[in-house]
């Protein structure tokens, strides 16, 4: 550090001054993300994932569902990864299931620098029963990725075509089962629970919420992450 070399500076002011120099920086670091006029249905970039076939890393595009104040809800616009609802055929629930922990830990820390997970807030997740089925969803928990609730899902998405999925090409490649029509189409994954407690919910490939569900360890299903980030403007 330049620090040690100025004349006349003593060494424990030295470490003074490097650990205010070490917080302003941090400080500097931990800026939200900028957006201005963001409104819900946008498609913004945020962070970074695998996305081609050869797993070169690009920026993730995200859907915009709902804007509140300096928050702003944000869903994946592809299928980013073939990740198994849990490791093992068990009953279980999004709490205790092995995607939330994957998202929370192995994606958040992939996907996004630590200055970008300043900007993801912590979210209070109601996790409601299978209404069709009867189906416990489990305790509430607060995550910072999160999977759309069948509830979230039909409130976001008016029309089943505006759930169609398309999946990275390195998603195709991890597995993720898909459709050819106009474009190609895959599954993803819902936290809901499905028809048993070992079956969770997903969207079809045609758009189509299936409560119904499949086993949590099949592991062609699109993982379509979602979070909420605090935002500021170019203004502030």
């Amino acid at each position: 550090m330049f620090i040690a070399k100025l004349p006349g500076v003593s060494g424990v002011f030295r470490i003074m001054l490097l650990a205010v120099m070490l917080v302003v920086s941090t400080a500097c670091q931990n800026r939200l993300i900028v957006l201005d006029g963001v409104k819900a249905g946008d498609v913004i970039t945020f962070g970074r994932y695998p996305q081609t076939e050869s797993g070169g890393i690009k920026p993730i595009e995200w859907r915009v569902l709902e804007v509140k104040g300096n928050m702003a809800l944000l869903l994946a616009h592809k299928g980013l990864d073939a990740v198994p609802y849990n490791a093992t055929l068990s009953d279980v629930t999004w709490e205790t299931s092995y995607i939330r922990g994957w998202l929370n830990f192995y994606f958040l820390n992939t996907a996004f620098t630590d200055s970008e997970q300043y900007s993801i807030a912590v979210t209070a997740l109601k996790n409601p029963d299978n209404s069709e089925y009867g189906i416990d969803g489990g305790r509430d928990t607060s995550d910072r990725i999160f999977l759309l609730s069948l509830d979230e899902a039909k409130r976001y998405f008016m029309l089943d075509a505006e759930r169609v999925l398309m999946p990275t090409s390195y998603a195709v490649k991890k597995g993720v089962r898909y459709s050819r029509g106009l474009m190609l189409s895959s599954p993803w994954w819902l936290r809901s629970p499905g028809r048993f407690e070992s079956f969770a919910s997903y969207v079809k490939d045609d758009g189509v919420l299936y409560p119904h569900g499949t086993v949590v360890n099949f592991d062609h299903i699109a993982v379509r992450p979602a979070l909420w980030v605090r935002f500021e403007t170019s203004n502030q």
